[in-house]
């Protein structure tokens, strides 16, 4: 694949943090987060899929590994609010900026709260979406929280998928 320079990178560039531009080839009907990792060479637990969820107008970016389920309940009262709904795959990209298969944490359009998954605490580097499929950035997890003023907490069902 050709090596393309992503609004999200821009982004990193400017705040100075560190990632690895990692680039992968997949048919977007196939597209899966464990897929993705599988092609990029790395382990489940760093690897992570970005999730959009509201509750009332408020908008929550949850970044989970891309092996576990977020637990919609165990979010809800681990972030303080009532309850989540996802945001629907179809309203993606008029909500957050991205299609299925590109969303990051970065970037997003709207004003929004993120959240990372408690299992990010014993990494030092992550892997996200790069805001285009097909674009992952392998990041200094430590900076990138930073950056995005992200709040950690027990968001995911035990089980992995």
């Amino acid at each position: 694949m050709k090596e393309i320079k992503t609004n999200v990178m821009r982004l990193l560039d400017k705040a100075g943090v560190p990632y690895e531009a990692m680039y992968y080839e997949i048919d977007k009907s196939e597209f899966d987060g464990m897929k993705v990792t599988d092609i990029l060479g790395l382990k489940y637990e760093e690897c992570f899929k970005t999730l959009a969820l509201k509750h009332d107008h408020d908008l929550y970016i949850v970044v989970i590994p891309v092996n576990k389920n977020i637990d919609l309940k165990k979010a809800a009262k681990n972030i303080g609010v009532k309850d989540l709904t996802m945001v629907h795959v179809k309203d993606l990209l008029k909500t957050v900026g991205y299609e299925r298969g590109s969303v990051s944490p970065v970037g997003i359009r709207a004003r929004h709260q993120v959240i990372f998954d408690k299992s990010v605490d014993h990494l030092e580097k992550i892997e996200i979406s790069g805001g285009q499929m097909g674009v992952g950035l392998y990041c200094d997890k430590k900076r990138l929280l930073d950056y995005l003023k992200a709040e950690v907490v027990d968001v995911t069902k035990e089980e992995t998928c």
